[in-house]
């Protein structure tokens, strides 16, 4: 039989943005409320500019995943 459950050491994405200052501001926040989390392809992004091809992700710990989101709703980031 297969094991549903996750693992919390799996990293899952909160977020993703074009605008690294918006996901700065989402991991702070996330941080302040004692989320550890993430940065991925930031370098990406800003590598190919304005072209839009690489959104920066926010990941955080699966089993902290739906706090992080309920946290980020407050800020409007996701819905």
């Amino acid at each position: 039989m297969a094991d549903n459950r996750f693992d919390p050491a799996e990293l899952v994405e909160v977020f993703a943005g074009m605008d690294s200052f918006q996901v700065s501001i989402a991991r702070d926040f996330l941080t302040e409320a004692g989320i550890e989390n993430f940065v991925f392809d930031d370098e990406s992004s800003r590598m190919l500019g304005s072209t839009a091809a690489v959104p920066t992700r926010l990941m955080v710990h699966a089993d902290r995943a739906d706090e992080a989101r309920e946290r980020l709703k407050e800020l409007g980031f996701v819905s």
